[in-house]
Protein backbone atom coordinates (compact mmCIF):
# COMPACT_ATOMS: atom_id res chain seq x y z
CA UNK A 1 0.00 0.00 0.00
CA UNK A 2 2.95 2.45 0.58
CA UNK A 3 4.31 2.03 -3.08
CA UNK A 4 0.43 2.41 -4.30
CA UNK A 5 0.77 5.91 -2.26
CA UNK A 6 4.12 6.75 -3.69
CA UNK A 7 2.98 6.33 -6.98
CA UNK A 8 -0.39 8.36 -6.67
CA UNK A 9 1.64 11.47 -5.20
CA UNK A 10 4.13 11.39 -8.13
CA UNK A 11 1.24 10.93 -10.63
CA UNK A 12 -1.23 13.75 -8.81
CA UNK A 13 2.10 15.98 -9.00
CA UNK A 14 2.31 15.34 -12.70
CA UNK A 15 -0.63 16.21 -13.13
CA UNK A 16 -0.91 19.64 -11.22
CA UNK A 17 2.28 20.66 -13.04
CA UNK A 18 0.16 19.55 -16.36
CA UNK A 19 -2.79 21.38 -15.46
CA UNK A 20 -0.75 24.48 -14.29
CA UNK A 21 1.32 24.95 -17.30
CA UNK A 22 -1.92 24.63 -19.68
CA UNK A 23 -4.39 26.91 -17.33
CA UNK A 24 -0.86 29.16 -17.36
CA UNK A 25 -1.69 30.04 -21.32
CA UNK A 26 -5.34 31.41 -20.58
CA UNK A 27 -4.45 34.90 -20.59
CA UNK A 28 -7.55 35.97 -18.26
CA UNK A 29 -8.40 35.48 -14.75
CA UNK A 30 -9.72 32.23 -15.35
CA UNK A 31 -6.31 30.91 -16.21
CA UNK A 32 -4.24 32.82 -13.46
CA UNK A 33 -6.83 31.22 -10.78
CA UNK A 34 -7.26 27.64 -12.80
CA UNK A 35 -2.67 27.59 -12.65
CA UNK A 36 -3.38 28.24 -8.71
CA UNK A 37 -5.75 26.11 -7.75
CA UNK A 38 -3.93 23.25 -9.27
CA UNK A 39 -0.87 24.10 -7.75
CA UNK A 40 -2.69 23.62 -3.93
CA UNK A 41 -4.83 20.70 -5.45
CA UNK A 42 -4.43 17.70 -3.26
CA UNK A 43 -6.73 15.25 -5.05
CA UNK A 44 -8.19 14.09 -8.27
CA UNK A 45 -11.55 15.60 -7.65
CA UNK A 46 -9.95 18.98 -6.57
CA UNK A 47 -7.65 19.11 -9.55
CA UNK A 48 -10.99 18.46 -11.90
CA UNK A 49 -12.79 20.93 -10.49
CA UNK A 50 -9.81 23.37 -11.27
CA UNK A 51 -9.88 22.33 -14.72
CA UNK A 52 -13.97 22.50 -14.87
CA UNK A 53 -14.12 26.15 -13.80
CA UNK A 54 -11.41 27.11 -16.33
CA UNK A 55 -13.81 25.45 -19.09
CA UNK A 56 -16.60 27.12 -17.62
CA UNK A 57 -15.27 30.44 -17.66
CA UNK A 58 -13.15 30.33 -20.74
CA UNK A 59 -15.54 31.00 -23.99
CA UNK A 60 -14.17 28.30 -26.94
CA UNK A 61 -14.79 28.40 -30.48
CA UNK A 62 -17.66 25.53 -31.58
CA UNK A 63 -16.26 23.49 -33.62
CA UNK A 64 -16.73 19.84 -35.72
CA UNK A 65 -14.39 18.19 -32.63
CA UNK A 66 -15.96 20.83 -30.26
CA UNK A 67 -19.72 20.87 -30.66
CA UNK A 68 -21.82 20.92 -27.80
CA UNK A 69 -22.79 17.03 -28.07
CA UNK A 70 -19.12 15.91 -27.52
CA UNK A 71 -18.40 19.06 -24.88
CA UNK A 72 -21.18 16.83 -22.98
CA UNK A 73 -19.62 13.95 -23.02
CA UNK A 74 -16.15 15.39 -22.36
CA UNK A 75 -17.73 17.49 -19.21
CA UNK A 76 -19.70 14.54 -18.06
CA UNK A 77 -16.16 12.44 -17.58
CA UNK A 78 -14.84 15.34 -14.94
CA UNK A 79 -18.70 15.52 -13.31
CA UNK A 80 -18.51 11.88 -13.22
CA UNK A 81 -14.95 11.80 -11.38
CA UNK A 82 -16.57 14.33 -8.68
CA UNK A 83 -19.52 12.02 -8.70
CA UNK A 84 -17.68 8.73 -8.25
CA UNK A 85 -15.71 10.31 -5.42
CA UNK A 86 -18.16 11.17 -3.80
CA UNK A 87 -19.99 8.16 -3.77
CA UNK A 88 -16.87 6.31 -3.02
CA UNK A 89 -17.56 3.31 -6.11
CA UNK A 90 -14.35 5.37 -8.60
CA UNK A 91 -10.84 3.96 -7.70
CA UNK A 92 -7.61 6.43 -8.09
CA UNK A 93 -6.82 4.16 -11.37
CA UNK A 94 -10.09 5.07 -12.77
CA UNK A 95 -9.68 9.02 -11.65
CA UNK A 96 -6.64 9.34 -12.98
CA UNK A 97 -7.72 7.74 -17.07
CA UNK A 98 -10.37 10.21 -16.74
CA UNK A 99 -8.82 13.00 -16.24
CA UNK A 100 -5.97 12.07 -18.74
CA UNK A 101 -8.26 11.63 -21.37
CA UNK A 102 -10.06 14.93 -20.11
CA UNK A 103 -6.95 16.96 -20.20
CA UNK A 104 -5.51 15.57 -23.86
CA UNK A 105 -9.17 16.65 -25.48
CA UNK A 106 -9.10 19.69 -23.92
CA UNK A 107 -5.56 20.77 -24.86
CA UNK A 108 -6.53 19.57 -28.45
CA UNK A 109 -9.03 22.64 -27.67
CA UNK A 110 -7.23 25.05 -25.82
CA UNK A 111 -3.90 25.02 -27.61
CA UNK A 112 -5.35 26.17 -31.10
CA UNK A 113 -7.54 28.93 -28.80
CA UNK A 114 -4.51 30.64 -27.51
CA UNK A 115 -2.75 30.84 -31.07
CA UNK A 116 -0.28 27.86 -30.09
CA UNK A 117 0.18 24.33 -31.74
CA UNK A 118 -0.03 21.41 -28.74
CA UNK A 119 3.32 21.54 -27.05
CA UNK A 120 5.24 18.32 -27.57
CA UNK A 121 6.64 18.02 -24.01
CA UNK A 122 3.11 18.59 -22.45
CA UNK A 123 1.79 15.91 -24.30
CA UNK A 124 5.14 13.65 -23.71
CA UNK A 125 4.81 14.40 -19.62
CA UNK A 126 0.85 12.97 -20.15
CA UNK A 127 1.76 10.48 -21.65
CA UNK A 128 4.15 9.25 -19.43
CA UNK A 129 1.22 9.71 -16.48
CA UNK A 130 -1.27 8.02 -18.16
CA UNK A 131 1.51 4.32 -19.06
CA UNK A 132 2.30 4.72 -15.15
CA UNK A 133 -1.60 4.39 -14.63
CA UNK A 134 -1.96 1.22 -17.06
CA UNK A 135 1.07 -0.29 -16.77
CA UNK A 136 3.37 0.42 -14.14
CA UNK A 137 0.79 1.09 -10.59
CA UNK A 138 -2.87 -0.59 -12.63
CA UNK A 139 -3.08 -3.11 -10.16
CA UNK A 140 -2.09 -1.29 -6.76
CA UNK A 141 -3.91 2.36 -7.89
CA UNK A 142 -7.40 0.26 -7.82
CA UNK A 143 -7.23 -0.26 -4.19
CA UNK A 144 -6.78 3.75 -3.88
CA UNK A 145 -9.96 5.78 -3.48
CA UNK A 146 -10.40 8.44 -6.09
CA UNK A 147 -10.27 11.21 -3.38
CA UNK A 148 -6.52 10.14 -2.33
CA UNK A 149 -4.63 13.02 -0.48
CA UNK A 150 -1.23 13.45 -1.58
CA UNK A 151 1.28 15.91 -2.81
CA UNK A 152 3.93 17.83 -1.48
CA UNK A 153 1.45 20.86 -0.29
CA UNK A 154 0.74 21.70 3.47
CA UNK A 155 -2.42 22.28 4.56
CA UNK A 156 -3.21 25.24 6.58
CA UNK A 157 -4.07 24.55 10.19
CA UNK A 158 -7.67 24.82 9.41
CA UNK A 159 -8.42 22.98 5.95
CA UNK A 160 -10.83 20.82 4.56
CA UNK A 161 -7.70 18.55 3.77
CA UNK A 162 -7.48 17.86 7.10
CA UNK A 163 -11.73 16.61 7.47
CA UNK A 164 -11.85 13.05 7.46
CA UNK A 165 -12.72 11.92 3.73
CA UNK A 166 -16.17 11.03 4.77
CA UNK A 167 -16.97 14.66 5.51
CA UNK A 168 -15.10 15.95 2.55
CA UNK A 169 -17.74 13.46 0.25
CA UNK A 170 -20.62 13.99 2.18
CA UNK A 171 -20.35 17.78 1.55
CA UNK A 172 -18.52 17.92 -1.55
CA UNK A 173 -15.46 20.09 0.46
CA UNK A 174 -12.40 18.20 -1.81
CA UNK A 175 -10.42 21.49 -3.03
CA UNK A 176 -12.64 24.09 -1.46
CA UNK A 177 -11.03 26.88 0.05
CA UNK A 178 -12.33 28.42 2.94
CA UNK A 179 -13.36 31.90 3.67
CA UNK A 180 -12.33 33.64 6.85
CA UNK A 181 -15.98 32.73 8.05
CA UNK A 182 -15.98 29.51 7.09
CA UNK A 183 -12.67 28.71 9.02
CA UNK A 184 -13.92 30.15 11.90
CA UNK A 185 -16.80 27.89 12.40
CA UNK A 186 -15.01 25.15 11.18
CA UNK A 187 -12.27 25.82 14.21
CA UNK A 188 -15.31 26.10 16.43
CA UNK A 189 -17.04 22.96 14.94
CA UNK A 190 -14.11 20.89 16.00
CA UNK A 191 -13.26 22.11 19.34
CA UNK A 192 -16.81 22.82 20.89
CA UNK A 193 -18.02 19.59 22.48
CA UNK A 194 -20.91 17.82 20.88
CA UNK A 195 -20.93 19.09 17.69
CA UNK A 196 -18.83 16.57 15.48
CA UNK A 197 -21.27 14.28 17.15
CA UNK A 198 -23.89 15.86 15.19
CA UNK A 199 -22.42 16.52 12.63
CA UNK A 200 -21.88 12.47 12.45
CA UNK A 201 -25.51 11.47 13.36
CA UNK A 202 -26.33 13.16 9.90
CA UNK A 203 -23.52 11.64 7.63
CA UNK A 204 -24.64 8.66 8.89
CA UNK A 205 -28.09 9.19 8.41
CA UNK A 206 -27.10 9.99 4.88
CA UNK A 207 -24.89 6.97 4.29
CA UNK A 208 -27.80 4.40 5.14
CA UNK A 209 -30.36 6.13 2.87
CA UNK A 210 -27.47 6.03 -0.32
CA UNK A 211 -27.11 2.15 0.97
CA UNK A 212 -30.82 1.60 0.79
CA UNK A 213 -31.24 3.35 -2.77
CA UNK A 214 -27.86 1.10 -3.91
CA UNK A 215 -29.36 -2.21 -2.89
CA UNK A 216 -32.75 -1.05 -4.32
CA UNK A 217 -31.08 -0.60 -7.70
CA UNK A 218 -29.51 -3.55 -9.96
CA UNK A 219 -27.87 -1.60 -12.15
CA UNK A 220 -24.45 -0.75 -12.54
CA UNK A 221 -23.33 2.62 -10.04
CA UNK A 222 -20.84 3.98 -12.24
CA UNK A 223 -23.11 3.70 -15.42
CA UNK A 224 -26.27 4.89 -13.32
CA UNK A 225 -24.13 7.77 -12.15
CA UNK A 226 -22.74 8.88 -16.15
CA UNK A 227 -26.25 8.86 -17.22
CA UNK A 228 -26.57 11.23 -14.30
CA UNK A 229 -23.36 12.86 -15.43
CA UNK A 230 -24.66 13.65 -18.72
CA UNK A 231 -27.59 15.32 -17.76
CA UNK A 232 -25.94 17.63 -15.43
CA UNK A 233 -22.85 18.52 -18.13
CA UNK A 234 -25.93 19.76 -20.59
CA UNK A 235 -27.47 21.97 -18.34
CA UNK A 236 -24.16 22.80 -16.99
CA UNK A 237 -23.55 23.71 -20.94
CA UNK A 238 -26.56 25.69 -21.31
CA UNK A 239 -25.75 28.10 -18.57
CA UNK A 240 -22.19 28.74 -19.72
CA UNK A 241 -23.76 29.15 -23.48
CA UNK A 242 -26.26 31.66 -22.72
CA UNK A 243 -26.29 33.76 -19.32
CA UNK A 244 -28.81 36.65 -18.64
CA UNK A 245 -26.62 39.94 -18.69
CA UNK A 246 -27.21 42.52 -16.07
CA UNK A 247 -26.87 46.23 -16.74
CA UNK A 248 -27.04 48.98 -14.17
CA UNK A 249 -27.18 52.87 -16.15
CA UNK A 250 -27.87 55.98 -15.14
CA UNK A 251 -31.10 57.14 -15.67
CA UNK A 252 -33.24 60.51 -15.87
CA UNK A 253 -34.00 60.41 -11.93
CA UNK A 254 -31.10 59.43 -9.38
CA UNK A 255 -31.33 55.93 -7.77
CA UNK A 256 -29.41 53.92 -5.13
CA UNK A 257 -25.41 53.70 -5.59
CA UNK A 258 -25.70 50.12 -5.71
CA UNK A 259 -28.32 47.79 -6.23
CA UNK A 260 -28.47 43.66 -5.72
CA UNK A 261 -30.19 41.79 -8.43
CA UNK A 262 -31.08 37.97 -7.87
CA UNK A 263 -32.93 35.10 -9.74
CA UNK A 264 -35.11 32.18 -8.72
CA UNK A 265 -37.26 29.80 -9.95
CA UNK A 266 -40.34 30.52 -11.36
CA UNK A 267 -42.18 27.52 -8.55
CA UNK A 268 -40.12 29.37 -5.57
CA UNK A 269 -40.15 32.95 -3.93
CA UNK A 270 -36.61 31.98 -2.25
CA UNK A 271 -33.63 32.24 -4.32
CA UNK A 272 -31.43 29.18 -4.80
CA UNK A 273 -27.89 30.96 -3.83
CA UNK A 274 -25.34 28.15 -4.29
CA UNK A 275 -22.06 28.27 -2.25
CA UNK A 276 -19.59 31.20 -3.17
CA UNK A 277 -22.08 32.65 -6.08
CA UNK A 278 -21.61 35.90 -4.59
CA UNK A 279 -19.65 38.63 -6.85
CA UNK A 280 -19.57 40.03 -10.06
CA UNK A 281 -19.36 36.87 -11.86
CA UNK A 282 -21.77 35.23 -9.13
CA UNK A 283 -23.75 32.15 -9.97
CA UNK A 284 -27.49 33.21 -8.94
CA UNK A 285 -27.32 36.64 -7.29
CA UNK A 286 -24.61 39.80 -7.78
CA UNK A 287 -24.28 43.47 -6.40
CA UNK A 288 -23.68 45.98 -8.99
CA UNK A 289 -23.18 49.65 -8.85
CA UNK A 290 -24.01 52.74 -11.25
CA UNK A 291 -22.66 51.70 -14.90
CA UNK A 292 -21.61 48.12 -13.92
CA UNK A 293 -22.89 44.84 -15.52
CA UNK A 294 -22.64 41.33 -15.07
CA UNK A 295 -23.63 37.58 -15.92
CA UNK A 296 -25.98 35.69 -14.30
CA UNK A 297 -25.82 31.38 -15.36
CA UNK A 298 -29.12 29.94 -13.10
CA UNK A 299 -29.77 26.53 -12.93
CA UNK A 300 -33.34 25.14 -13.15
CA UNK A 301 -35.43 25.79 -16.16
CA UNK A 302 -35.34 28.04 -18.85
CA UNK A 303 -37.52 31.11 -17.75
CA UNK A 304 -36.77 32.44 -14.57
CA UNK A 305 -37.75 35.43 -11.59
CA UNK A 306 -35.56 38.18 -11.70
CA UNK A 307 -36.14 40.36 -8.51
CA UNK A 308 -33.51 43.63 -7.75
CA UNK A 309 -33.04 44.63 -4.00
CA UNK A 310 -31.31 47.79 -2.16
CA UNK A 311 -28.55 45.65 -0.47
CA UNK A 312 -28.57 45.85 3.71
CA UNK A 313 -28.91 44.00 6.61
CA UNK A 314 -32.30 43.18 5.26
CA UNK A 315 -32.91 42.88 1.66
CA UNK A 316 -35.54 45.87 0.72
CA UNK A 317 -37.49 45.20 -2.70
CA UNK A 318 -37.22 48.22 -5.19
CA UNK A 319 -38.59 46.06 -8.44
CA UNK A 320 -40.99 43.22 -8.01
CA UNK A 321 -40.22 39.98 -9.91
CA UNK A 322 -40.10 39.95 -13.67
CA UNK A 323 -39.67 37.31 -15.69
CA UNK A 324 -36.08 36.73 -17.97
CA UNK A 325 -35.38 33.65 -19.98
CA UNK A 326 -31.69 32.30 -20.81
CA UNK A 327 -29.60 34.51 -23.01
CA UNK A 328 -31.71 37.45 -22.21
CA UNK A 329 -30.14 41.47 -21.98
CA UNK A 330 -31.82 43.19 -18.87
CA UNK A 331 -31.06 47.00 -18.22
CA UNK A 332 -31.94 48.48 -15.20
CA UNK A 333 -32.59 52.30 -15.04
CA UNK A 334 -33.78 54.59 -11.79
CA UNK A 335 -36.77 56.35 -11.77
CA UNK A 336 -38.29 59.08 -10.43
CA UNK A 337 -39.93 56.84 -7.27
CA UNK A 338 -36.37 55.34 -6.69
CA UNK A 339 -37.45 52.03 -7.59
CA UNK A 340 -35.90 50.64 -10.43
CA UNK A 341 -36.97 49.84 -13.54
CA UNK A 342 -35.86 46.98 -15.79
CA UNK A 343 -36.07 46.59 -19.53
CA UNK A 344 -35.47 43.06 -20.86
CA UNK A 345 -34.10 42.87 -24.39
CA UNK A 346 -35.30 39.78 -26.66
CA UNK A 347 -32.29 38.19 -27.97
CA UNK A 348 -33.75 34.44 -29.00
CA UNK A 349 -35.88 33.34 -31.84
CA UNK A 350 -38.55 31.99 -29.86
CA UNK A 351 -41.43 34.58 -28.95
CA UNK A 352 -42.10 35.57 -25.70
CA UNK A 353 -46.07 37.14 -24.33
CA UNK A 354 -44.89 40.95 -23.97
CA UNK A 355 -41.49 41.25 -25.33
CA UNK A 356 -40.63 42.91 -28.81
CA UNK A 357 -38.18 40.76 -30.77
CA UNK A 358 -36.58 44.08 -31.81
CA UNK A 359 -36.03 46.30 -29.31
CA UNK A 360 -36.50 46.47 -25.39
CA UNK A 361 -39.85 45.37 -23.18
CA UNK A 362 -40.94 47.35 -19.99
CA UNK A 363 -40.83 44.32 -17.27
CA UNK A 364 -42.02 46.14 -14.79
CA UNK A 365 -45.31 45.33 -13.46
Amino acid sequence: MDDAKAAADGILDSLRQLVNAMASLVPSSAGRTCATDAVDARSLPALTKALRRLWFETHLEATEDWCEEKQAIWLSQLLLILAGSREAVLSFYAAGLLLCNSLLCFAKVLYPHVGMEPDEAWCQGLAAVQTALERDFQEELQYLPADHLGGSKRDAIVSTNRLPALFRRMFDLEGHKLTPAQKGGLAVALVVPGTGLITAGGIGTALLLRKARQAGSEDDPLERLFTKCLEEAKIAIRRKLNPIEVTYLHGAAKGPSKVKVCVQAQESLVPHVPLGSLGQHGVNTAILELGQSCQLRPTGSDVIILRVFRPSLINEPIHEAVEVWRGAKVILVPNEDGLVKCYVRKERTSTKTGASPSGYADGTH
